[in-house]
């Protein structure tokens, strides 16, 4: 079962990136635009990953993923996850465990299907420009469903769109998220192997 920690940081990059795919009207202005600019970033970048850090609590947690297709790979802390599109394999280096199940292919959460985290159709959230610092730009965004909770402050890259900062809001806490890179590679996305968890606990959820 995944911790709170991770669970929160799925949440915010649910919402960054529906953000990212959201329809943006070129008549709302430059909160319009900005929304827009990272969608077409990152779906010029092909096979990309995204490195990332967290704060949370006074705590920073490191993590990266990597999207190909219908597959990725993901790591965080002591958590990897493998897919190859139909099935889902959960490393857990700490407990020694690997958890099988199939994939949830509407699913749009970073952590259980990175790959559909560009299909959303609409944006869940109004956008408006929080503030301006040089090169960057920093975007609000408010929930419009009512069963929605929190808020977002997304920093991006004026120029380009690049996503450089997302603050999440929920309640009185907080969640910090820094992109340290986001960028396209050329090396093999990383396959599952059993050989290479020998001595694991294997959960099957099939």
């Amino acid at each position: 079962m995944r911790n709170f920690f991770v669970r929160v940081v799925s949440l915010l990059f649910v919402a960054f990136l529906s953000l990212v795919q959201a329809e943006a009207n070129p008549q709302k202005g430059d909160a319009a635009s900005g929304v827009k600019s990272v969608k077409e970033y990152v779906a010029k970048l092909g096979r990309y990953q995204v490195k990332f850090n967290v704060l949370a609590a006074d705590i920073i947690y490191v993590g990266e993923y990597i999207v190909e297709d219908d597959s990725y790979y993901i790591k965080m802390d002591d958590v990897e996850v493998y897919s190859d599109g139909d099935l889902r394999y959960e490393v857990d280096n700490k407990r020694k465990e690997v958890s099988i199940d199939t994939v949830d292919k509407q699913s749009r959460n970073i952590l259980d299907n990175p790959t559909r985290c560009f299909d959303f159709a609409e944006s869940e959230y109004r956008s408006e420009v929080q503030s301006e610092n040089g090169e960057e730009l920093t975007l609000y965004l408010q929930p419009t469903a009512e069963d929605t909770d929190g808020e977002i402050f997304l920093t991006i890259d004026k120029k380009s769109g690049k996503p450089k900062k997302i603050l999440y809001r929920l309640y009185d806490d907080e969640v910090e998220v820094t992109i340290d890179s986001i960028a396209t590679v050329k090396q093999p996305l990383k396959k599952f192997s059993k050989a290479q968890y020998k001595g694991y606990d294997i959960i099957d959820f099939r």
